[in-house]
């Protein structure tokens, strides 16, 4: 049993995705309160009604957050009596509830990736979800992927980007392609194109970036090439087998103002275009996909970029990330967010006064930021937008805010009720201005030039497109590793049947594929290691190493079985790190990538200073 669902500040659900024993299970509830008649039959998600759902988990959803702003407590997790566990997040003021039968460890990681997710589709606004058809479909095509990629998949499984291993000629041939399609979209005043990416079935093949663009972060390539499968996995689905995946998206409106009309007054709705998501880039161009996404980079962490993605051949795909000026915008308007939150939680009363100058900063140059853009009817609606947060700043200044800030007091001090109150109609007004600067943008943009770069890389690629796709399938053996620079630290280990090498530096992942041959040129001992052993055992590690243990060996009856994580210098010299305090290992993150990297922020309490 799974499910995930998003609950508001008002305790309505903006998304739910579920599995039919989840559907049952609730069905079963509603019988038992006398919610539901008990001669229904309910096994579809789309038999299931939002207001039984609502009634069911309210008490649940009111107590968290009770937990949370009184008593500043919240629940992380709760199990029940039948076993089925229940986990917590919040984000941008809305809770991310996930249910499942899975360990919380696990579930913990799912309602991370839902929230990293999110942020990468609608950044601070999850309201969007409620309206927007097309952004709640995306979300859940995306949950999927990951579902069944972390399931299959040693790179998602360890969260690290697996390389396609080919020989130099023809990795040098991928990335001339890859610089000809940018070329040729750098003739466009409309796009401002950064990033070229080949992947052959979830492996990278080539990548290539322009002089000026801001790198693609590891954890930005694994979602790209998510945005792939998920195509595939929409495209592999038919009427008549709408169970394939077992899980299923319910209670997203549909969502159909135009970017043009969207109200000025809410954070509901979505302000680029009708749903269709991903879009399509006109009626001939029906392969070729365009959606907005907020890539993390290092001047902003919601970085809007627009992504064009088509399937060119069997397995063999192209990612094109073109950049959005609107970088800074960004930056300034979630920075702006985050210090309102801080205040809403009483943690700024010791630097109040820092925390009003950066925000008096950060709103003028938002509002500069905006004045500058191209002039259009985005453009205009978005300055109508930022002048109403210049007044309203002022405003809630002079409601108490600026004296309350500049007061002696201390951390945990929550603002007066009238100050908190302006503060949140504050917040949905700023987060209207960034859904409208960063995601009022046309997904159709430069069409026949996109067009054009896609068929021009598909028609050089298609003499290697069989080759990739067989390479893909057996990208590397056991018996390769020779050739490894990694097989200095293999050959300490004799009786090898498998390995996962992970170069956190960059989150490159090495290791054999998992895949056992039928002529028998597999050896005996490495066809009984099942993934189901390889998977077990990571997660094993992972849970070690969230409590500080950087080594580990063990043993079953057939295998032996270790984790090391070591740390070197520039010149491959190891490093010692400091001792792991017990308070250390409860601020970490959960062991991986996608949702923060863990690893950065373990070697800061290892190394410190």
């Amino acid at each position: 049993m799974l499910a995930v669902l998003i609950f508001d500040q008002l305790n309505d659900i903006v998304y739910l995705r579920a599995d039919q024993k989840f559907v049952r299970h609730v069905h079963k509830l509603a019988v038992t309160q006398g919610l539901a008649a008990e001669d229904e039959t309910h096994s579809q998600v789309d038999d299931l009604d939002q207001n039984i759902v609502v009634q069911l988990f309210s008490p649940l959803v009111t107590s968290q957050r009770i937990m949370a702003t009184q008593f500043n407590n919240p629940y992380t997790s709760l199990t029940c009596e039948d076993g089925t566990t229940i986990v917590f997040q919040d984000y941008a003021g809305h809770l991310f509830v996930v249910i499942g039968e899975a360990s919380e460890e696990h579930l913990q990681r799912v309602a991370n990736i839902a929230i990293r997710i999110v942020k990468l589709t609608v950044g601070p606004c999850p309201a969007i979800l409620k309206k927007s058809a097309e952004k709640c479909h995306l979300l859940d095509t995306l949950l999927e992927a990951w579902q069944k990629l972390y399931a299959r998949e040693q790179s998602y499984l360890v969260e690290a980007v697996e390389r396609l291993v080919v020989n130099s000629d023809l990795s040098s041939a991928a990335v001339k392609v890859l610089s000809s399609v940018l070329d040729k979209l750098r003739s466009s005043r409309e796009l401002t194109p950064a990033h070229a990416i080949f992947f052959v079935r979830n492996k990278l093949l080539a990548l290539y970036s322009c002089r000026s663009a801001q790198e693609l972060s590891a954890s930005d390539l694994l979602f790209l090439n998510l945005l792939v499968e998920a195509q595939n996995i929409k495209e592999i689905k038919t009427p008549e087998d709408p169970e394939s995946d077992g899980i299923e998206e319910v209670l997203c409106d549909s969502g159909d103002e135009e970017a043009g009309e969207a109200d000025l007054s809410t954070d509901s709705g979505d302000a680029s275009s009708p749903p269709g998501s991903p879009r399509e880039l006109g009626g001939d161009l029906g392969n070729i996909k365009s959606t907005v996404l907020l890539l993390q980079t290092e001047l902003c962490g919601m970085t809007p970029h627009l992504v064009h993605y088509q399937t060119l051949s069997e397995g063999v795909s192209l990612v094109i990330v073109s950049e959005v000026q609107r970088t800074l915008l960004s930056a300034h308007l979630t920075t702006l967010l985050s210090a309102i939150e801080e205040m809403s939680q009483g943690n700024v009363n010791a630097r109040g006064k820092a925390v009003l100058e950066t925000c008096d900063s950060t709103v003028r140059k938002a509002r500069d930021l905006a004045k500058r853009l191209p002039r259009g009817n985005v453009t205009e609606r978005l300055n109508k937008v930022m002048l109403q947060v210049s007044n309203r700043w002022e405003s809630v200044k002079q409601a108490g805010l600026e004296s309350w800030l500049k007061s002696p007091g201390e951390d945990g001090d929550l603002p007066p009720s009238r100050v908190d109150a302006s503060l949140t109609s504050l917040t949905e007004i700023i987060r209207m201005a960034w859904r409208i600067s960063c995601l009022g943008v046309s997904t159709s943009t430069a069409a026949s030039l996109v067009e054009a770069a896609v068929n021009m890389a598909s028609e050089r690629m298609a003499d290697y497109s069989q080759f990739l796709e067989v390479k893909a399938l057996r990208n590397m053996t056991l018996s390769s590793r020779s050739a490894l620079s990694i097989n200095k630290y293999l050959e300490e280990f004799p009786g090898l049947v498998h390995f996962l090498y992970i170069d956190r530096a960059n989150h490159l992942l090495t290791a054999p594929t998992l895949q056992h041959t039928s002529d028998g040129a597999t050896p005996k001992a490495t066809e009984s290691l099942t993934a189901s052993r390889v998977w077990w055992m990571v997660e094993f590690a992972r849970s070690h190493l969230s409590q500080g243990h950087l080594s580990l060996m063990w043993k079953d009856t057939s295998f032996n079985y270790a984790y090391f994580l070591w740390f070197e210098d520039l010149s491959g010299n190891p490093l010692k790190p400091s001792p792991l305090e017990d308070e250390a290992t409860q601020l970490l993150p959960i062991p991986g990538l996608l949702s923060q990297d863990f690893y950065n922020h373990l070697a800061q309490h290892l190394f410190p200073g």
